[in-house]
């Protein structure tokens, strides 16, 4: 057989333990066919064979995110305003002015990715501060973790919130003196809430390749996602029938919207390596920024509170021992204390009942957990997925006040490692405070636990950092692993997809901070090059 594609004279980290390092690659179709040295791989070129030179460039498995909102990034992309960076209220305001001057036709505003200690000096802004801008549009603008709404009154009105209006299980709505709402919304609260306007299916596709491509850029071929449209879902599945479709998706149902719908995803695309679907998800509990995430103990800073779970334990038991009987892996939202060390009761009950299996269940974020429960992890199987920067971008807003002398549960990355525990990497996009879903970002912020402009400055509990290497595995192999895909992907081993990256830099020999000043110079994809710098 031979090669369509060579890369040679590189510095291939394959992330693979049983041949680490190797000079050249070789790829046929959509598969990596040889891994050696430059003249075991040579010998595979044929006329028709792409060689390409790499000087010593570093290649790595292309990154795999995983865990994103991406689908819903993407919609929200084209039609919302976005406050990525604001930092005061006047900022804000000026931006929804100059929204509602340029799309005089929306019905409804919609707005995503404001800061809540970034504004308003920390305190909960309400109707009021939208309503001096925007009276008679209704304005909804969701937080950058997407646990918390700010709405104006004609938001309010729209919905037909009054006074009388209960608190829904698992969410709050914050009131004034009189019980009618501020505009700010928790986690269950907030879900008669839209989060952008319709989006077609004939719009759909130009919109999703242009946000496939930006992620080709960054170097990411896989991703897991959670929240797709049927119809959005036909579509990309058209995309892939067509060879259009440069991105692996592994798509997450809502548990709680049955077994039914997802058993029919699954078998729909049982044989298909771009488009999978295996994994549940269920939010139990909620995010630090609003108290909502459900602690052991109360928060250092606010003694009232401890959280609390977005569905009840008894409820969501024998949903998980249905999921997992019927062969399907759970990825829980938990942040706190008390919310990991039940949802690992949740799983071992499971186990005891279906039998121990490679379920692989997940625990995704894990922000603040006891060090008890690491070992539980590893005992149970259970995979511990984290977002590096989540803890890097909010130390200084919330977690070093929320934790207070618990700040040893926080981001426990080393602890994780060192209990043999699987740990994945993605980025939550665009539930984080960056700019791009970039996969170098979160590795520094994994190597160094700060971020670019903190770092040296702030010294968190630095016993967690991870190495380099330990962080691209994370976001390589164990990412394939914790979607039950790494005999197909996640290391650059012969047989495996060809999903590969070139960096300008040798990253696993360079300072940190030269993490940062690194660029993705060639992304290739099921054996195709999809992204590549005018430079190389």
């Amino acid at each position: 057989m031979k090669a369509d594609l060579i890369l040679k004279n590189a510095d291939i980290w394959t992330v693979d333990q049983r041949k680490p390092h190797a000079q050249a690659l070789a790829i046929h179709q959509s598969n990596i066919i040889a891994v050696g040295s430059n003249e075991e791989i040579e010998v595979l070129a044929a006329p028709f064979t792409s060689v390409f030179d790499l000087g010593g460039r570093l290649v790595l498995p292309g990154f795999n995110d995983c865990h994103t909102h991406f689908i819903t990034a993407a919609l929200r992309s084209a039609t919302n305003l976005d406050l990525y960076g604001v930092s005061t209220m006047e900022e804000v305001q000026a931006r929804l002015r100059l929204f509602a001057i340029e799309h005089p036709n929306y019905d409804w505003f919609y707005g995503m990715r404001w800061f809540p200690t970034r504004i308003n000096q920390g305190v909960w802004p309400t109707r009021a501060d939208l309503d001096a801008i925007e009276s008679i549009h209704p304005v909804v603008i969701f937080d950058i973790d997407g646990h918390t709404c700010w709405t104006n009154t004609a938001a309010i009105q729209r919905k037909g919130y009054t006074t009388e209006t209960p608190d829904p299980e698992g969410g709050q709505i914050l009131r004034d003196s009189s019980g009618y709402p501020t505009g700010v919304f928790f986690e269950n609260a907030q879900e008669a809430f839209e989060r952008y306007p319709p989006v077609s299916k004939d719009e759909f596709p130009a919109l999703f390749k242009k946000e496939v491509a930006k992620l080709n850029r960054l170097g990411i071929t896989s991703l897991s996602n959670n929240g797709v449209k049927p119809e959005h879902l036909d579509a990309i599945d058209t995309m892939a029938t067509q060879d259009a479709l440069y991105i692996r998706i592994n798509e997450w149902p809502f548990l709680l919207d049955g077994l039914d719908k997802a058993i029919g995803w699954r078998n729909r695309f049982a044989n298909n390596e771009k488009i999978r679907v295996g994994t549940l998800k269920i939010m139990f509990d909620g995010v630090m920024s609003n108290y909502s995430a459900w602690m052991l103990e109360p928060y250092a800073d606010n003694p009232s509170e401890t959280g609390y779970p977005l569905i009840e334990p008894e409820k969501l038991l024998p949903m998980v021992v249905a999921a997992d009987q019927a062969g399907f892996q759970v990825a829980a939202h938990v942040i706190g204390t008390r919310a990991i060390h039940t949802m690992l009761d949740i799983y071992e009950q499971a186990q005891q009942q279906n039998g121990k299996r490679d379920s692989r269940h997940r625990l995704e974020h894990v922000e603040a957990s006891q060090p008890d429960d690491r070992r539980r992890f590893a005992e149970l199987g259970v995979i511990a997925s984290m977002t590096p920067v989540h803890c890097t971008a909010d130390l200084e807003g919330y977690y070093i006040s929320r934790l207070g002398e618990k700040g040893h549960y926080g981001f426990a990355w080393r602890s994780f490692l060192d209990h043999g525990v699987h740990l994945s990497f993605g980025t939550d996009w665009p539930a984080v405070d960056l700019k791009e879903p970039s996969p170098l970002e979160q590795i520094f912020a994994a190597v160094t636990r700060c971020t670019p402009q903190n770092y040296g400055r702030l010294k968190w509990h630095l016993e967690q950092q991870i190495t380099i290497q330990e962080a691209i595995r994370s976001y390589t192999l164990e990412s394939a692993y914790a979607e039950r895909m790494d005999h197909r992907k996640g290391s650059l081993t012969p047989g495996k997809l060809a999903d590969m990256i070139i960096l300008s830099e040798n990253i696993l020999d360079i300072p940190p901070e030269k993490l940062l000043e690194t660029e993705v110079l060639m992304t290739i994809f099921d054996g195709k090059i999809v992204f590549r710098t005018d430079s190389f």
